[in-house]
């Protein structure tokens, strides 16, 4: 990362920075090997060859099974907590700290990718457009950007709901604070509270706050436009992590964009 971080990022990276010890046992429930058996496929069909960033790569969860693939894999985010982690799992892969907004040239890369809803902590237009020129800025010729964002369905359900979890001792209450009729575009906040073990029977309470925005599909596309990309493919991620030919809004939790630079754009952009 270059200069200091940008401060709509500080919220977000103040979440992770604080989140990383626990953030794994949070997700134990992910099943990222069977996610990329999902992916890996469509990656391969638009990028021409298999250097892959991965951005916003928490700490390596998706990343690793990449690594495990054949791919030459470098994995980027702006939290140090994260990423310590990220090389623990993943020896041998190249980590940088950035903010998606302002990465340098990094590499020239065949793939980029971004999973885990992570562009979804960029609440304005401006950063998401941001993020996209830093992506085609690192793209090889012919390369592609594939990444995932929640869907409208999301938000009015996960983050308008509270849930608890227990995983090896530590106890995750999720609280959201959305709406069950959120609009398109809306912003959502969710809260997690994890609670662990303390010295003389007291429990030890760490709270992260997470702030995201629905960004429909439309205004994608035009925002990839502006940042000299094109959109190829979008399809819907069922709950199992498979995907869907038809990316339902209102029934799937997610959904998977694929773009690639537009003919004649400026790889400087």
């Amino acid at each position: 990362m270059t200069g200091n971080m940008h401060p709509a990022t500080a919220p977000a990276e103040t979440a992770y920075e604080a989140f990383a010890p626990f953030y794994d046992r949070f997700i134990a429930g992910s099943d990222y090997e069977a996610w990329t058996d999902s992916v890996e496929p469509v990656v391969g069909a638009h990028a021409p060859g298999r250097r892959l960033l991965d951005l916003a790569c928490g700490t390596g969860q998706s990343t690793r099974p990449f690594q495990r693939r054949g791919y030459a894999v470098t994995g980027c985010d702006i939290s140090d907590a994260m990423l310590a982690r990220a090389r623990e799992r993943v020896p041998g892969a190249r980590f940088v700290r950035g903010d998606l907004r302002e990465l340098p040239r990094i590499g020239h890369f065949d793939a980029l990718t971004c999973f885990g809803d992570s562009l979804n902590y960029l609440t304005s237009d401006a950063d998401l457009e941001a993020a996209f020129r830093s992506a085609r800025r690192n793209l090889a010729p012919g390369g592609a950007l594939v990444f995932d964002v929640n869907t409208l369905s999301a938000y009015r359900t996960t983050f308008a709901t509270d849930h608890v979890t227990d995983r090896d001792g530590v106890t995750f209450i999720w609280r959201g604070r959305a709406s069950d009729t959120a609009p398109p575009g809306c912003t959502a906040e969710a809260t997690i509270d994890v609670l662990r073990p303390a010295a003389g029977g007291l429990c030890q309470v760490i709270s992260t706050r997470h702030r995201q925005r629905h960004h429909p599909a439309a205004a994608i596309a035009t925002l990839l436009a502006r940042a000299g990309l094109e959109p190829v493919a979008l399809l819907g991620v069922n709950h199992d992590g498979s995907l869907a030919s038809e990316p339902d809004e209102d029934r799937l939790l997610k959904t998977l964009h694929v773009a690639r630079p537009l003919k004649g754009g400026d790889p400087e952009c």
